[in-house]
């Protein structure tokens, strides 16, 4: 089967590699996939060719430019595409793809693949999602979490049209890492938070828990790795707090398995998330996870693996990094029950599962 994969760009984050990952697995169980960028090729641009993807990036020339409709209708027509997964990015991503399915004229299958929720920093979006579903634009949506998945019913979306597979991870090459060096850590315990820097991320509470560690003479080092992590306005809020000798911004990096191997405690402040996969990342590396007390990680771990907190309640988060440094025997439970559940969140699983919808595409 000819599977088109349609995104804003190739750049490092969550969903981003994820979709990488997808392209890849599709590839290796004989499907011949062409993943469109609308914007630039990004970090990830070479990890598709190897991987033997068909790459167009730039699609979109300029914000505004409905030329790329056309772009995406030549590719789909020229290289006969069976089935499209658009990812994310509603505004974009479908309103050009969903044009470029109309003016080439093919009879394909429309998959959008989901990972945000209509409570987050995107809004609610689901008035355009149904809207797409209700006029053919949209076959079915894939979710990465039933809590989503819920929360797209709750707000009329039709559930028939809704599945639901779990975002896959790497788990190899997570577990056998080495860890990295970093030199700033000076011998303290590290805490890893790994995520770009989005509202929905709150490092304003993660900032305010490491305020109360130091405070108290808690050793440790917070770690940031993700993009704008290293920014300027990231740097000055650091100083402006005074947490310049606890707080250590990486920006964005490519080693973070070894970043993750050389962490004690990893953290998640966000106030909304779909499947943080950066967690799944962790459990996988054998790091103990504290994150904050969300429907969507309810599915990936239990209080057996893992530690949850209220959000937006610093306090809290600091009681918890707090509790995991200093107990070592509970981070030694939590990290063994985590990498036995993990094991269900492969990449490999991910792939499988969306194989299986395309496979009944081409059986219909």
């Amino acid at each position: 089967m000819r599977v088109m994969t349609v995104i804003g760009e190739l750049s490092i984050g969550g969903a981003e590699t994820t979709a990488l990952r997808l392209a890849g697995g599709l590839v290796e169980r004989g499907h011949e996939v062409y993943t469109v960028a609308l914007r630039n090729r990004g970090e990830l641009g070479d990890e598709y060719l190897r991987m033997g993807v068909k790459l167009h990036s730039r699609v979109l020339k300029f914000r505004y430019d409905f030329l790329s409709a056309w772009r995406i209708a030549k590719i789909i027509r020229r290289k006969n595409i069976d089935a499209v997964i658009m990812i994310d990015a509603l505004k974009n991503v479908m309103c050009f793809t969903s044009w470029g399915i109309k003016l080439s004229g093919r009879n394909v299958r429309k998959l959008l693949w989901s990972n945000s929720v209509p409570t987050g920093q995107m809004g609610d979006f689901t008035p355009r999602l149904k809207k797409f579903l209700d006029t053919g634009q949209l076959d079915e949506v894939v979710c990465t979490s039933e809590a989503q998945k819920r929360s797209f019913a709750e707000r009329g979306v039709d559930a028939d049209k809704i599945r639901v597979i779990f975002n896959g991870v790497d788990i190899e090459r997570f577990s056998g890492a080495t860890p990295g060096n970093i030199p700033q850590l000076r011998g303290r315990p590290a805490v890893l938070q790994v995520a770009n820097v989005m509202p929905d991320k709150d490092f304003e509470t993660l900032f305010a828990a490491a305020d109360i560690l130091n405070s108290q003479g808690v050793s440790f080092c917070l770690l940031l790795a993700g993009r704008d992590t290293n920014s300027t306005a990231m740097r000055n809020r650091i100083r402006e707090l005074g947490l310049d000798d606890v707080v250590v911004p990486l920006g964005l990096r490519c080693d973070i398995p070894q970043i993750l191997a050389a962490a004690d405690v990893f953290v998640i402040s966000s106030h909304s998330e779909v499947f943080n996969v950066a967690t799944l990342e962790a459990m996988a590396a054998g790091v103990a996870v504290i994150t904050s007390d969300l429907p969507g990680f309810d599915e990936m771990f239990d209080p057996s693996q893992g530690m949850k907190v209220p959000p937006k309640n610093p306090q809290a988060l600091a009681d918890g990094i707090k509790r995991l440094l200093e107990d070592k025997q509970l981070r030694i439970r939590q990290i063994s029950a985590a990498k036995t559940r993990v094991e269900r969140f492969s990449v490999a699983k991910m792939c499988d599962d969306f194989a299986a919808i395309l496979e009944a595409v081409l059986s219909c």
